[in-house]
């Protein structure tokens, strides 16, 4: 996947791990503005991520969960809800930032994003508070808002 670029978001190079999760193999970072506040997530090599949480049933509708370009949008969503660096429905903001930025239809985009917004909410409260810090070593969420690290 690596090299591949979708409107100024490169693709995250991974490799399969034995449990069917994925793990980055370098670092990997996107920009996005969402509400007048610009969000550049920074993942560093080594994080292990499952792609998009769609169901397979949902697969006709919203694709493989490691569909490219979405997985963009998937990785920097599975980060975020694991390191708890901005409120869960930026997170989400995000995650449909990304969709739209890469070329997914707005549809396609909103419907995704109402689904993480209505199914998310047992995902982002599952990771106890040494998993948030651990998770946090993993990467980093800045903003243009005082140009601060959020952390």
């Amino acid at each position: 996947m690596s090299g591949l670029v979708y409107n100024g978001v490169t693709m995250p190079a991974y490799q399969g791990t034995e449990d069917k999760r994925h793990r980055l193999v370098s670092t990997w970072h996107a920009e996005v503005e969402v509400d007048g506040v610009t969000y550049v997530v920074e993942i560093n090599a080594g994080f292990v991520f499952d792609g998009a949480s769609v169901p397979r049933w949902l697969w006709w509708l919203c694709g493989d969960p490691m569909e490219v370009p979405r997985v963009a949008a998937a990785l920097a969503h599975d980060f975020l809800y694991r390191a708890h660096l901005c409120e869960r429905e930026v997170a989400d903001k995000i995650f449909r930032a990304i969709c739209l930025k890469v070329g997914i239809s707005p549809l396609r985009s909103g419907t995704e994003y109402y689904f993480v917004r209505f199914f998310g909410g047992s995902a982002w409260s599952e990771y106890n508070e040494l998993q948030v810090e651990l998770a946090r070593c993993e990467g980093m969420l800045y903003t243009n808002k005082g140009k601060e690290k959020t952390q």
